[in-house]
């Protein structure tokens, strides 16, 4: 089970939001998910420039642990920085209607709580090496990450249209 979720956990990410298009009428209340959407996406930034490539396979595996940046204060600030992301989506969709934004980020809330246990686990068994240093911006590890910025920013900029 947790080798599927966590292989398709994109893909599960998707289905979900296209699930609730019915519900998400567009909305002139873009103010109110540009906070969670900028702050998300600041912290994506922040995490994946520690994180580093290993977090975008398909396969759970660690070749080391993060402890540097936002690991310092949160184990897994990724999952977080999308549900933050995700809550100004569906907050900017919908306007003012904390039940159904709620509704809408539960199932990524859920899959995220349960790939989240699954991951510590496997980090309290491997044991692997920690880091603390970011990547550097100049290996072109660091640049290929900025693609996972333009799928949130575009779905948010035709949300707002």
């Amino acid at each position: 089970m947790i080798p599927f979720l966590y292989r398709y956990r994109d893909a599960l990410i998707v289905v979900w939001c296209l699930a609730w298009l019915p519900v998400l009428l567009p909305s002139a209340r873009w103010g109110l998910s540009l906070g969670p959407v900028l702050v998300g996406l600041s912290l994506r930034a922040w995490a994946r420039r520690y994180i580093g490539a290993h977090s975008r396979g398909r396969i759970l595996s660690c070749a080391e642990r993060s402890t540097g940046g936002p690991y310092r204060w949160f184990p897994h600030p990724l999952y977080l920085a999308n549900l933050l992301v995700l809550t100004g989506l569906a907050a900017g969709l919908t306007g003012p209607r904390p039940p159904i934004v709620a509704l809408v980020v539960s199932g990524p809330v859920l899959l995220y709580v349960f790939l989240a246990r699954a991951e510590s686990r496997l980090l309290r068994t491997v044991l692997p090496p920690d880091r603390s240093t970011p990547l550097d911006p100049t290996s072109g590890r660091w640049a290929s990450e900025w693609a996972s910025f333009l799928p949130p920013i575009a779905a948010w900029l035709l949300a707002m249209r």
